[in-house]
């Protein structure tokens, strides 16, 4: 029902793309570590030129990973080709790619993505070497790693179930009706919402409080003899 609520109220919904500039590419990929009922990870991967998002994947993983650092490097193994075939697309329309960032919100995937086997450990040893094609590929094709705060991660979108204003913003940031400049001014809004509903949980437990405590003539306490009032005229007028 909420499936069929939302696809209403969204289906003339529009995508906008567009961009500051056409050679400057940033992708953002994520995985949601052991989700599926096979504990297989689940990869997300979006790009954008600045306004709108374009080839985006939110695929499950085909094999079982034992950490979500190995997941992270398996999802950017799974996105990495599209990452490739933008940059050959836009270079083949006639224009030459300045700045090509992928976004990680994993910094020990990072390390094992940029420096291979170096940056492995006790608990990486085991990692696949078909998916440390990544580093040559990073290195050739001139890619920048950099770390994206969880917040401005768009890669989540597509990983995992999202709530409240982060799932509006990012959404109207995928479908182009906001700038990727805007998740810049969300960052902050976190831990005021926390702070929010802390206050607003506090607001309704003291009614509650005040009430127990007050006297019986007090407004606070005005429900219970009210009740007591009805009971007795029922029983005057039952006799």
């Amino acid at each position: 029902r909420r499936l069929l609520q939302y696809i209403r109220g969204t289906i003339d919904d529009k995508l906008i793309l567009g961009g500051t500039s056409i050679t400057h590419m940033k992708t953002w990929v994520d995985a949601s570590y052991a989700i599926h009922d096979d504990r297989k990870s689940h990869t997300g991967g979006a790009i954008s030129f600045g306004r709108g998002v374009l080839m985006s994947k939110s695929k499950k993983q085909k094999l079982n990973t034992k950490s979500s650092t190995e997941a992270e490097v398996v999802g950017v193994s799974d996105y990495l080709g599209e990452m490739i075939w933008a940059r050959m697309f836009i270079e083949c329309q006639g224009y030459e790619i300045e700045e090509n960032i992928l976004y990680q919100d994993n910094e020990s995937a990072m390390k094992i993505e940029t420096n291979g086997k170096l940056s492995c450990g006790k608990k990486s040893k085991h990692i696949d070497i078909r998916y440390f094609f990544i580093k040559d590929r990073l290195s050739s094709e001139r890619i920048q790693v950099i770390h994206c705060p969880t917040h401005k991660m768009i890669a989540d979108f597509f990983t995992k179930p999202l709530q409240g204003n982060l799932f509006r913003l990012l959404c109207d940031v995928i479908m182009g009706r906001k700038t990727i400049q805007d998740l810049n001014d969300f960052l902050a809004k976190p831990a005021q919402e926390r702070v929010e509903s802390s206050i607003s949980m506090t607001d309704v437990k003291r009614p509650v409080s005040t009430s127990l405590s007050s006297s019986p003539g007090s407004p606070a306490s005005s429900p219970v003899p009210r009740k007591r009032k009805r009971v007795m005229i029922k029983e005057e007028t039952s006799e």
